[in-house]
C-alpha cells in the first residue's frame, strides 16, 4: 500500500522549532484497536535490545489535529478501556503526518505519524502514571474518552510533564519499564522539562540558573538535569538548570 505525505515542514531536516513544542494525546484501546497487545510486547521487547529486527522501528499512529502537529512535537499514549488504564508510553512526533493510498489510488481520510519512543512500561506491572493519578492531578482533561491525538494546552501540557518527571524518576530502568538508551533516563526526563514547560524555562532564567545570560529565546533553552539521584528530589527547580541548544532543538 502507498503512503501520500500530506506535506514536510521546513523545519523537518535541521530539526529546529519555531515554536516551543506541543504535546498531542494519543489514546489505545488494546481490546479494539489494529495495534494489539502482542503489538505492544513487540515493540517493548525491540525496545529492549530483546528482538533483533522489526519492520518499522517507530510505531504509526492517527491524528486528529494533524494540521497544527510538526515535526518533533510531543505525544503521551493513554491506554483506555482496560483493568489498568493510563499513560503507557511517550515520546516525539516524527515527520509530518500522512495517508494511505489503496490501488485505486483513493486515500484514506484518516491522517497518520510516526511515533519515536523515549520511554514505555507494562502498566500492569509497574501500576505507573495510571488514569486515577492523572484525573486527579489534571481533572481538565478527559483521559479515557475521546480522539486520538488531542492537542493539549500548554498549561495541561505543564501539568503532565512535571507529573511524569515525578513519576518516572522513581522508577528504575527494569524488565517492565524502557527509557531510551540513546539518550538514558536522565536525558529523557530533561527532553520532557525542557519541551513541555515552558514556564518552568522562564522560571529557570529568573533564578539565574543559565549559562548564557543573553539568550532570550526560550525555545532555544535546555533544560539539564544536575544530578541521577532522583528519589531524593524534593523542590525540582533546585535540580535543573538551562543551557543552550546551539540553534538545534534535537
Amino acid at each position: 500500500m502507498a503512503i501520500y505525505i500530506a506535506g514536510r515542514d521546513p523545519y523537518y531536516e535541521k530539526g529546529v522549532s519555531p515554536r516551543q513544542r506541543q504535546v498531542y494525546l494519543m489514546r489505545w484501546n488494546p481490546s479494539i484497536s489494529g495495534f494489539t497487545r502482542d503489538d505492544f510486547e513487540k515493540y517493548f521487547n525491540y525496545y529492549k535490545g530483546k528482538i533483533e529486527k522489526i519492520e518499522n522501528t517507530n510505531i504509526v499512529w492517527t491524528i486528529w489535529d494533524w494540521k497544527e502537529v510538526m515535526h518533533r512535537d510531543l505525544f503521551v499514549m493513554m491506554q483506555v478501556g482496560q483493568k489498568n488504564n493510563g499513560i503507557v508510553w511517550g515520546g516525539f512526533l516524527k515527520g509530518a503526518p500522512f495517508q494511505y493510498e489503496d490501488e485505486n489510488g483513493k486515500l484514506t481520510r484518516s491522517r497518520f505519524i510516526e511515533c519515536t519512543v523515549e520511554y514505555m512500561h507494562r502498566i500492569e506491572n509497574t501500576n505507573m502514571l495510571s488514569a486515577e493519578c492523572l484525573m486527579k492531578e489534571i481533572p481538565e482533561v478527559d483521559w479515557l474518552h475521546g480522539h486520538a491525538g488531542e492537542l493539549l494546552s500548554t498549561d495541561v501540557a505543564e501539568k503532565l510533564g512535571f507529573l511524569l518527571v515525578d513519576e518516572l524518576r522513581k522508577v528504575d530502568d527494569s524488565d517492565n519499564v524502557y527509557f531510551d538508551t540513546f539518550n538514558q533516563k536522565r536525558y529523557v526526563l530533561a527532553d520532557i522539562l525542557t519541551y513541555m514547560c515552558p514556564e518552568l524555562k522562564k522560571r529557570l532564567l529568573v533564578m539565574g540558573k543559565c549559562d548564557n545570560k543573553k539568550l532570550k529565546d526560550i525555545n532555544k533553552l535546555m533544560v539539564h538535569v544536575d544530578d541521577e539521584d532522583y528519589d531524593k528530589w524534593d523542590i525540582l527547580e533546585n535540580h535543573l538548570h538551562l543551557k543552550e541548544l546551539n540553534g538545534i532543538l534535537l
